[in-house]
């Protein structure tokens, strides 16, 4: 049967007579049957009735609008167990509407909503989101997971978050759905997937059959995690981080990310998609690495980030009415940023890690090359060599590449390995680059360094002036002045031409994740470029200038 042209000689009758509820029902029953056919056509066709029902809802009389909006429910119903949005609407159609969540917020839902659609399509294999508090992002993930879990009830879903209560608020919120009675819809919808087990100490939710690994399982980021969970439906975590605190301490987002990437990853059998969502307080936040991960692997991957006060037109994204009055307006977000620090509100609210404004090298702001050029010689070829001072600190050096004003970063030593093995780095790389001038810092043992790396640098047959020079200039004072010399200046290799995981790769992240706030664990890579501009500066190399004879 030709389906198509049959929705077509019903859609051209119902132009006719708008009024005529049989033509509504008669298209319905086109496009049950159609579904079995052409899916997408078919529920294409269905909300295009839903809009046609909802049009001729408002203009109908009070008799003819509620069998309009009997076969708006079925068409909703319909889509329901395939479409996020409509499963969503349809949930709660039986509450009062001053209590449903979705509705009075779908204005502003509709991104992350459509996040999730294109998660359950496999269309993505990462989902970031990042909103205020309170916004409803838990909530809206919650409600995705319940529906995984309807529609493929004998898949598993692993929802992990920080801390006790937080993973309590998934078990108890996907369980608000499932429990009967209650005023939730989730049976019309996954009449098949009933509740068949509940584990209030394992935090864990059976349905259609019982499982070993569940449909739902509910974890703390620090909970043990072999042998009990695995994502086969969708590995979800919610606030990742604790606060500022722990944004705000490098080393602890570190052993969280260590966690989360060697363990509760793991989980995760291959192929299953990922959504990770809270507020970005770091950019090394959990949500930040895990981005990073999806752009090398080159996996489907979107971020929803949106903040409340728009950027642009400083009004909410987040308005709606509540209980007859309007909450998350745009006075609302403007007095919370009158109260709280720059830094507090542009990441709780604005989704701006509190690094973002004080980055001093981002990457787009550095100049970049792929090869040295080719048609001349350097002007000359300086190392500068910043020594470890602690256990933990890297010996940082830099091969600089001179032509004229533009300075190349050609190559690095950037180890934090003990004086018996970066010396001998220093020393070949010297060689090997025909370095004319080695600077080192001499404080502390850096004088010891620099004559043992002039040792090994004349045992390899090179030759080079070794100076050292003592720093007496505040280290972050230096950095911060000699950022725009380095910036306008100093070229670095794209980073297509070196390994991840290399020296140079290392030196890179380093420097690109400096910031003026925020304490950071290291700092070498950054103040050896800042020694070097300044050795640099005021260089003005002799160049030739071709000229017509004057006699």
């Amino acid at each position: 049967m030709n389906y198509n042209l049959l929705a077509k000689e019903i859609n051209r009758a119902i132009d006719r007579h708008p009024e005529d509820r049989r033509a509504y029902s008669d298209l319905f029953s086109v496009c049950r049957e159609w579904e079995k056919e052409d899916f997408e056509a078919a529920h294409r066709a269905n909300r295009e009735l839903r809009a046609r029902c909802r049009r001729q809802l408002r203009a109908a009389g009070p008799a003819e609008a509620e069998a309009f909006y009997e076969q708006w429910r079925r068409c909703l119903l319909f889509d329901a167990p395939h479409d996020f949005d409509s499963f969503m609407l349809y949930l709660e159609l039986d509450r009062k509407p001053d209590k449903r969540f979705y509705a009075p917020r779908r204005h502003y839902l509709r991104p992350m909503v459509q996040g999730f659609q294109d998660v359950l399509d496999q269309k993505l294999r990462l989902l970031t989101i990042s909103m205020p508090k309170r916004a409803g992002k838990s909530q809206t993930g919650i409600n995705f997971v319940n529906m995984l879990s309807g529609k493929f009830p004998d898949r598993s879903t692993l929802m992990e978050g920080t801390g006790d209560d937080l993973v309590k608020s998934f078990y108890a919120g996907c369980l608000e759905y499932l429990q009967q009675p209650n005023e939730y819809l989730f049976y019309d919808v996954f009449p098949e997937a009933r509740l068949v087990q509940t584990n209030a100490d394992n935090k864990t939710i059976n349905l259609n059959s019982r499982s070993r690994f569940p449909t739902i399982m509910c974890r703390s980021i620090d909970a043990r995690q072999v042998g009990l969970s695995e994502a086969t439906n969708a590995l979800y975590l919610d606030d990742c981080v604790e606060g500022r605190e722990e944004a705000k301490n490098r080393q602890r987002l570190d052993d969280k990310w260590e966690v989360i990437s060697g363990d509760i990853m793991g989980r995760a059998i291959e192929g299953t998609p990922m959504v990770f969502t809270g507020t970005r307080y770091s950019l090394y936040d959990p949500i930040g690495r895990i981005q990073e991960y999806a752009q090398r692997e080159g996996w489907a991957w979107r971020a929803i980030e949106i903040p409340a006060l728009d950027l642009t037109t400083d009004e909410s994204n987040y308005e709606y009415e509540r209980e007859g009055k309007k909450v998350f307006t745009t006075a609302y977000f403007r007095e919370q940023r009158e109260l709280l620090s720059e830094e507090q509100f542009e990441s709780e609210f604005q989704q701006q890690p509190f690094e973002a404004k004080g980055l001093l090298f981002p990457k787009a702001s550095l100049n970049t090359y792929f090869a040295l050029p080719p048609d001349r010689s350097p002007d000359t070829v300086v190392a500068v060599c910043d020594t470890a001072e602690k256990g933990s600190d890297s010996t940082a050096m830099v091969i600089l590449k001179v032509y004229g004003e533009d300075v190349f970063v050609d190559d690095v030593v950037f180890d934090d390995s003990p004086p018996e093995v970066t010396k001998p780095e220093c020393a070949k790389k010297i060689v090997e680059h025909k370095a004319v001038t080695a600077i080192f810092e001499s404080n502390n043992a850096g004088a010891y360094f620099a004559r043992d790396v002039d040792t090994l640098v004349k045992s390899m047959g090179g030759r080079v002036s070794m100076r050292t020079k003592r720093t007496v200039s505040n280290k972050q004072t230096r950095i911060e002045f000699a950022s725009d010399g380095i910036i306008k200046h100093f070229y670095f290799k794209d980073p297509s031409t070196y390994d991840r995981g290399s020296q140079y790769w290392a030196f890179m992240r380093e420097v690109t994740t400096y910031t003026r706030s925020g304490k950071v664990p290291h700092d070498d890579a950054p103040d050896v470029l800042s020694q070097a501009e300044n050795e640099l500066r005021f260089i003005r190399w002799p160049q030739a200038e071709v000229r017509q004879r004057p006699f």
